[in-house]
């Protein structure tokens, strides 16, 4: 009700800044004249005169479309009607730019990617863990809260970082595109499934897509920029999605939320930082039922035990 509310006093003050639409036969009947009397004469300011017109009629009519002309006839195709941006699309822009304008790291096969993570589960909140990865995939090393640091050969699995990487550097760099690779994807990426118990008939391939999304998202600084500025606006795509301010990961920290909200089956929020609109975290449910995961810190680093 807010944003209709907003909407229509948007073009009531629309309205009132336009000067009450003028009797103007008078004026067109004189000009009708003067083109019979001096018809060599080409009149340059008549198409001014008639784009004013038009351009008045418009504001006076309100949030609508004009028909354009070209040559003086009418060429009978509305063009769409131009809507303001949501502030769904607005913000989602906004962090893709943020993206693109960020620097992309380059690594070395023989390099780790770092990640400190927490995990808050309805259960109970477990032992926050730090991570390294050696990019060649090769090795791992993990040091769990308060605990030592353990390095040993990197499982063959499907999630290793450098993996993920590879993946990132051949995805689409177009919103599009890479909506229709995610939504293809033969399974889901995601650690926290949205829906319970299962999703609402067509929506199956949106909730896909936004897990993939989060999913790659995690892995900040792996993600090349253009990469991540087309994440943002397939966000933006996909039915559903919400922007929520003021909303809070796993951690207590305030961030904006992206949240795919599909009512009583379920809701996800990836929640990003105000500032700079990198990844925080995602948090899926509400309540007590609520389960998180945070990303704390990330980077590259030489050597496992080494911080960014």
């Amino acid at each position: 009700m807010t944003k209709i509310h907003d909407e229509f006093d948007l073009v009531k003050r629309m309205r009132a800044e336009v000067p009450a639409r003028q009797d103007l036969s008078g004026v067109e009947r004189r000009l009708a004249e003067l083109r019979t009397r001096r018809r060599p004469v080409k009149s340059r300011r008549l198409p001014r005169l008639r784009w004013g017109l038009a351009l008045a009629t418009a504001c006076v009519v309100g949030v609508g479309g004009w028909q354009l002309t070209r040559g003086g006839a009418e060429q009978g195709v509305r063009p769409p009607v131009a809507h303001r941006p949501t502030a769904t699309a607005t913000v989602l822009e906004r962090a893709a730019l943020a993206a693109a304008s960020s620097t992309a790291a380059e690594p070395s096969p023989d390099q780790w990617y770092y990640r400190q993570q927490s995990q808050h589960m309805p259960g109970g909140d477990l032992p926050t863990y730090e991570s390294w990865d050696k990019l060649d995939g090769t090795r791992t090393a993990i040091r769990t809260e308060g605990g030592k640091l353990k390095v040993a050969a990197a499982e063959r699995g499907p999630t290793h970082p450098g993996k993920t990487m590879a993946e990132l550097r051949r995805l689409p760099t177009d919103p599009d595109a890479l909506l229709r690779h995610f939504r293809s994807l033969p399974r889901e990426l995601t650690p926290l499934s949205i829906c319970a118990p299962a999703c609402p008939a067509g929506t199956e391939q949106d909730v896909k897509a936004f897990g993939a999304i989060g999913w790659y998202m995690s892995y900040g600084p792996l993600v090349p920029p253009d990469t991540a500025a087309a994440m943002y606006r397939a966000l933006a795509r996909i039915p559903n999605v919400r922007i929520e301010q003021n909303a809070t990961d796993g951690d207590g920290r305030t961030g904006i939320g992206v949240v795919l909200d599909l009512g009583e089956a379920g809701k996800g929020s990836y929640i990003l930082d105000p500032e700079d609109y990198h990844y925080l975290g995602v948090v899926v449910g509400q309540g007590e039922d609520a389960a998180a995961m945070s990303v704390l810190f990330s980077g590259i680093v030489d050597e496992p035990g080494q911080l960014p």
